[in-house]
Formats: C-alpha cells, structure tokens, sequence
C-alpha cells in the first residue's frame, strides 16, 4: 500500500510542477487542441486522486484491525476536520502565498477529510452496508448529472456545487471567491469501495497479487465497454476527431471534477494491475531500491503534499524573478497563477520534467527524516500529518 502510494505521490508532483511550469495555458486534454505528449503527462497524473483516496480507505480498513471501533471513529472524525482545514487554511496559502477569508478555494484534502467523517460512521455498520454504499455512489453518481445549479435558489444551489457540481458557491457580486474544485460526491464511495479492498489483502501474497489484478482487468474491460457504448458512465461524450490519434484521446478525455464513473474504472483498474505488479515484485524480491525509495513517499503522504507544492510554488516565483516576470503575480487573490500564466512565462515540457524531478528529488530527504520520526514515536499528533 505504501509503495503504490508512493509511486501515486510521485506522479502527483508532475501535474502540478505543470500547472506553475508550463507554457501551455490551455485545456491539456482537449483532443481538438492538445498533442499527444502534452494529453498523457496529463492524464497520467489522473491516477492519483482516486488511487489515493481508494487507498486511505483500505488503510482505514487495517486500522480497524487493530484499534477498537470507537477509538478509530474518533480518530478519523478529529483527522477528518483537520484536513478540511488544512485544505481552507494551509492549502490556499501554500498555492496562492497569500490568504483571504474572502477568497477560498477547495482542493483534494476537503473530500478525503469528508469522507473519513463518514466513515467514521460507516465502520460501525455491516461490511456489506458500507459495500453497497460504495456502489452505489461510484456507479450510480452519473444519473445525477443532469441537475443543474443554475435552476435551483442561491442555497440549494451553493449545496449542489459542494456535493456535485464545481463551480463558484456564492454570486461573485457578494465579493466573495468561493470556488468548490473538488465535489464530494463519489469520492467516499470511492473511500468506502477502498475499506471493502482492505478485506483482500488479509489474503496470503499470491491470492492478493491474483485478486488485484482479476479486479483491475475486470475494470478496465468495463470502462472499455461502458465507454464505447458512449450511453452512460461520463457527463462528456467521445466524438470522432480529425485524425484517429485524436479520436484515441477523445476517447480517454474523461471527466475528474466529479470523477466519473469511466474515470474511476479507467484509473483505479490501472491502480490495482500496478499494485498487482508490485507485490509479485516484492514477492521476488526485485526493484528493493526503488520500492524502499517510493515506500519513503507513501510513509508520509500528507507530509509530502503540502512540501511538494510549496517547492513547486516558490521555485516559480523564483524562476518568474530569475527571467525578469512578474512574480507577484502567483501570489494575487483571487489567484492567477493557478489558472493562468504570468504574461512572457512558461517553459516546455522538457523543462516541465526535469522541475518535476528536482521537487521530487528535494523532498526525498525531509520526507525521510519525517518517516523516521513517525517510526520512532507513537505520539498521537503524528497520525494527523
């Protein structure tokens, strides 16, 4: 489980050292307008999100092994209202280096946190209660794609933006820059399918490497179906495209705010053939170096996050100030620098990947001394960062 997190960490780190590094400043995964290249360092880093929070749902699942219910509810209610913060407070100042109450913005860290608050309640409930569950919002979610917010009163609406649909919760003539990027729903579905995964590994080594990858064949084969008949599983269509290349990426644009149902097939199917790959891996005992090095990232996933994008942050302020851009400009409410690049900058992708490594690379060491810290105490304040 470390290890993949790991691995999903790292991949993590390229799409947002994009975001601040590039120089394209468009749609990445518009089959009309992107390249190949540009669409797959994009869409790679799209593992991660679901990965992440399927795994923080399995790890819920081996703490409750060996915690008691009561114990493991409180801890993920507390850790759960302590990543919303994080997101609305830590988070938006690490992106923006400036923070407003007026100006607020929510990113992956509020759904995980919302999620481990349901499942605090969840636990206490049958194993197939907490399966149905996730289910049915995994695979049910899409039929809600048709409400709208634009037909609802401003309070109904402002709820539907934070359960389903992205978008700004508050007009923005009240002064206010509340934007929900990331939807709750399906995501503790997603949380709650990863507990239920939990119960898999339990198994000895080869059963788990087998199941994982019977599970993520079996995913991907109905993502491939389910897109194909291009009925249901994602708000956006495929449409034939001018060249078959197109129509390829067309096909795989899928929609991630909310994860569709393609989406999570397509992304957590990969997820579990690598975690397949890596235990027979580690079962052989090959790739020791580079599990141990990716098991370092996975140690301390929440840790590593909120490093990673402040290095990626402040190495781009730095570099807009090195070739004479307006730095300031990364550090404006409401935020630019997310969603725009400061006039005259930007860089290609070969300079986007070797940023990409060197934040990576500076992370290792402090990541590390983190782990060793975790491992040497069991002081409860560790189990929140």
């Amino acid at each position: 489980v470390d290890v993949l997190r790991g691995l999903i960490m790292v991949i993590m780190a390229l799409d947002h050292v994009r975001d601040y590094f590039s120089s394209y400043s468009g749609n990445p995964t518009d089959p009309a307008t992107t390249w190949q290249l540009l669409f797959f360092t994009r869409w790679i880093t799209h593992l991660c999100a679901p990965t992440f929070v399927f795994l923080a749902g399995t790890s819920i699942f081996l703490q409750l092994q060996r915690k008691p219910q009561g114990q493991l509810s409180r801890l993920l209610l507390t850790r759960g209202l302590w990543l919303i913060f994080l997101d609305l407070v830590v988070m938006n100042m690490v992106m923006q280096f400036n923070w407003s109450p007026h100006v607020l913005f929510t990113v992956v860290l509020w759904v995980i946190g919302a999620s481990m608050i349901i499942m605090a309640g969840l636990i206490h409930l049958p194993f197939r209660v907490v399966a149905l569950f996730g289910f049915v919002l995994v695979f049910g979610h899409n039929l809600l794609d048709s409400v709208s917010p634009a037909i609802m009163h401003p309070v109904p609406a402002a709820l539907w933006h934070v359960l389903h649909v992205p978008g700004l919760v508050v007009p923005p003539s009240t002064g206010n820059f509340w934007l929900v990027m990331y939807p709750l729903i399906p995501w503790p579905g997603v949380m709650a399918l990863g507990f239920c995964f939990g119960k898999l590994l339990q198994s000895d080594a080869a059963s788990r490497a087998r199941s994982m990858l019977r599970i993520g064949v079996a995913a991907l084969i109905a993502f491939f179906v389910l897109r194909a008949v291009n009925v249901y599983g994602d708000f956006v269509p495929w449409t034939h495209q001018s060249s078959a290349g197109r129509t390829v990426m067309s096909f795989l644009d899928l929609t991630k705010y909310p994860p569709s149902l393609d989406f999570l097939l397509a992304t957590l199917g990969i997820s579990l053939c690598l975690m397949s790959l890596l235990e027979r891996a580690h079962s052989s005992g090959r790739f020791e170096r580079v599990r141990s090095v990716l098991q370092i990232y996975g140690k301390v996933p929440f840790f590593y996050y909120i490093l990673h994008f402040t290095l990626a942050h402040a190495l781009t302020l730095v570099t807009a100030a090195a070739i004479g851009r307006d730095w300031r400009w990364y550090t404006e409410l409401p935020p630019k620098g997310i969603f725009q690049h400061a006039p005259g900058y930007g860089f290609n992708l070969a300079i986007v990947y070797l940023v990409w490594l060197l934040v990576v690379a500076l992370c290792y060491i402090p990541c590390k001394w983190y782990a060793g810290v975790k491992a040497r105490s069991n002081h409860p304040v560790l189990s929140y960062l």
